[in-house]
């Protein structure tokens, strides 16, 4: 948790020394039951903070994940760092590529490490279409662990009120790695509530598949994973 904290106070420090008026920088904390990465339990419980800053079609962010309970210590802790570029294929199609960096400090089940820690490099690229619900395509290299992921999904925003909004999404996908190869899928329903023009908190429940029984942390610990899982998770939110 320490050094969660020590990277998001630095990244928030050098975003600071950026010009205002040109830099957009958001920032979010969550909690979830259950960490669920693409369709694969990562963690039980978990506290997960972010910090992203703009600047034109330019994006960099750093995302951290660190497990709460009895089963923290074998899940470990996550940090991710990222950067895109976007820019409009038409009036229709967007698009984002860029590159992310997995690091997980104490090392994990995917890597042949003595906790000194291990990392993937991962390369992608997005669509998102301005069409009804919103529908979205994304593919993802593992240079790393050489798996390719293809995933795609809809989303629609109901507003309820002039400050609470009802969020829905659905997404699948398929992994295809060197040895292994699965699919996966989710549905998420959230409810949102704008406590300033800037700051927003929700509360949320997702719904998830996978066809290779790799869901709920703790029960895979015990060595009796499931092919799907209900988890919950709240948040707040922050864009200046």
């Amino acid at each position: 948790m320490k050094k969660i904290l020590l990277s998001t106070t630095m990244f928030l420090a050098l975003t600071a020394t950026a010009n205002a008026q040109d830099v957009s920088v958001s920032t979010s904390i969550d909690y979830v039951s259950d960490y669920v990465f693409r369709g694969v339990s990562l963690a039980d419980s978990a506290i997960q903070s972010g910090v992203e800053a703009s600047l034109g079609a330019f994006t960099a962010g750093a995302w951290f994940s660190t497990g709460v309970g009895d089963t923290s210590e074998t899940a470990g802790d996550e940090i991710d760092l990222y950067a895109s570029y976007s820019f409009s294929l038409s009036d229709l199609v967007s698009t984002d590529i860029g590159i992310t960096y997995y690091h997980y400090p104490q090392g994990g089940s995917l890597f042949e490490t003595d906790g000194g820690g291990a990392g993937t490099y991962e390369i992608f690229t997005s669509f998102g279409f301005d069409l009804p619900l919103s529908p979205s395509a994304s593919a993802y290299y593992d240079l790393t662990l050489k798996a390719f992921t293809l995933e795609g999904g809809v989303s629609h925003s109901i507003p309820t009120s002039d400050k609470t909004s009802f969020d829905l999404g659905a997404s699948l996908g398929l992994v295809d790695g060197d040895g292994f190869s699965y699919e996966y899928g989710s549905a998420s329903a959230s409810l949102g509530y704008s406590l300033t023009d800037d700051v927003s908190v929700y509360l949320g429940a997702t719904y998830a598949l996978n066809s290779d029984d790799m869901l709920n942390f703790e029960k895979t610990l015990a060595g009796n994973p499931k092919d799907n899982l209900l988890f919950f998770g709240a948040g707040i939110s922050a864009g200046f």
